[in-house]
């Protein structure tokens, strides 16, 4: 064999093992549409291929929530060999779609082979706006989805923490983001013995709440943040107003002070 061919078959060998490692190292996971072909209705509500629409309606018939996404959700778990694991299952076009609407709150429930995922909605004091103040998810651990786990049996509820405030939007419009939003869920139970970790994964959402609208008809886009999330301004004015309350009450008590020792002083003299 000649030194040529040898160096041929010794760099495609070196290529192949150095593709193979980066495939290993990549976490990235490969993209899955559920639509093979695109609607062919030009209608301004036609859903695209890869995205799913939900819709829940009030008492009233006319839709209370909209919501349009490629959702996956991801779950950490611990199987019984002590290793990580992470289960994945997208989020299907047919669920059993539920909830309650109200003026100023309402609540989309959305289930499917045995998860349950609760959507709250609320307004800001002054009406203005609209956003999502919980996310919540509920399974049990004994879920097919879920090989060799170390806990079976257990009903498992993760939510979003206390405080967190999520796509704040005015009411009237809905919410629009080309960015991938994730929403973290664990448990806010420190009884919890599952251990577990949820993440729903958001592309392309389109989310719209309080709309009381005939049909799929959307309200005026409203761009998201880099970020997608926020988070309550309720912490932030607290320590505003106790640092506010520190330094009228040092500056009061420095005036105090001054006042008693002047006076203090003058009869010290006049004595």
């Amino acid at each position: 064999m000649k030194s040529t061919d040898i160096f041929l078959i010794a760099a495609t060998l070196l290529h192949l093992s150095s593709t193979l490692q980066l495939e290993g190292l990549s976490t990235k996971k490969p993209r899955i549409t559920k639509y093979t072909m695109k609607p062919t209705s030009s209608s301004a509500t036609a859903v695209p291929s890869s995205l799913s629409l939900y819709r829940l309606n009030g008492a009233s018939g006319a839709t209370c929530i909209l919501i349009q996404t490629d959702a996956l959700l991801s779950i950490q778990y611990r199987d019984k060999y002590n290793e990580d694991k992470e289960a994945d299952t997208f989020l299907p076009d047919q669920m059993d779609i539920s909830g309650e609407c109200w003026e100023d709150e309402s609540r989309i429930t959305m289930a499917w082979k045995g998860f349950t995922v609760n959507i709250y909605f609320s307004k800001t004091p002054g009406g203005e706006r609209w956003y999502v103040n919980s996310v919540d998810l509920a399974y049990s651990s004994s879920n097919k989805l879920f090989e060799h786990i170390d806990r079976p049996g257990l009903d498992v509820k993760l939510s979003t923490p206390p405080g967190t405030l999520l796509f704040p939007t005015p009411v009237g419009k809905s919410y629009t983001c080309d960015n991938e939003v994730t929403i973290t869920m664990f448990a806010q139970d420190e009884n919890d013995k599952s251990g577990h970790l949820a993440k729903l994964y958001l592309r392309e959402l389109r989310m719209q709440s309080f709309m009381y609208k005939a049909g799929n008809a959307w309200g005026p886009t409203f761009q998201c943040s880099a970020t997608g999330t926020y988070r309550d301004e309720t912490a932030p004015i607290a320590v505003g107003s106790t640092l506010a309350v520190a330094t009228v009450c040092t500056v009061v008590g420095y005036g105090l002070w001054r006042y008693f020792k002047v006076k203090k002083f003058q009869y010290g003299t006049m004595a």
